[in-house]
């Protein structure tokens, strides 16, 4: 065998080598990927308040309770549209309603934008398992490892491998 096929021969053994531990590492990190990121209500939530008047609807009534009327007054709004944009973030489980006599003033479920927050904050926020598993950008703790030893880093055989 020639030199340049000896070589040719060396380089895909350690594409394959590289393939098969990247593939090991991977099934070994499956597990922090296999639930959604979020639950349908989340999204559901989070869908009603990426709409523009909504998010104004809901930092205003971050100040306090408001009825149709007075959101629709205060936001330039007409009380059609707020009531509609309001059936919406109720229907998303955001807001509280409470009726005194005629009217029905609204308010933010807080308990419910807490746990919003808290499952944004986990979705955001990139846990030990999740950065160790990484093999394809610069995160993690393998980043300095890998920028000390060279693009490729250390190569192992599929015997350093194991099962």
């Amino acid at each position: 065998m020639d030199e340049a096929a000896q070589g040719e021969k060396t380089s895909v053994q350690m594409q394959i080598a590289l393939t098969s531990v990247r593939m090991t590492i991977m099934d070994a990190h499956r597990a922090h990927l296999s639930g959604p990121p979020l639950s349908r209500d989340d999204l559901v939530a989070l869908q009603a308040v990426a709409e523009p008047n909504r998010a104004r609807i809901v930092a205003l009534l971050s100040h306090g309770e408001h009825c149709v009327c007075d959101a629709g007054e205060m936001l330039g709004l007409s009380t059609a549209l707020v009531s509609h944009h309001l059936r919406t973030l109720r229907a998303s489980g955001l807001l509280r309603e409470r009726k005194s006599g005629r009217w029905v003033y609204y308010s933010l479920d807080l308990e419910r934008l807490a746990a919003l927050r808290a499952a944004i904050a986990d979705l955001l926020t990139p846990t030990d398992a999740a950065t160790t598993a990484c093999l394809c950008s610069d995160c993690g703790p393998s980043r300095s490892a890998a920028a000390q030893q060279g693009p490729l880093g250390h190569v192992p055989v599929l015997a350093e491998v194991g099962p």
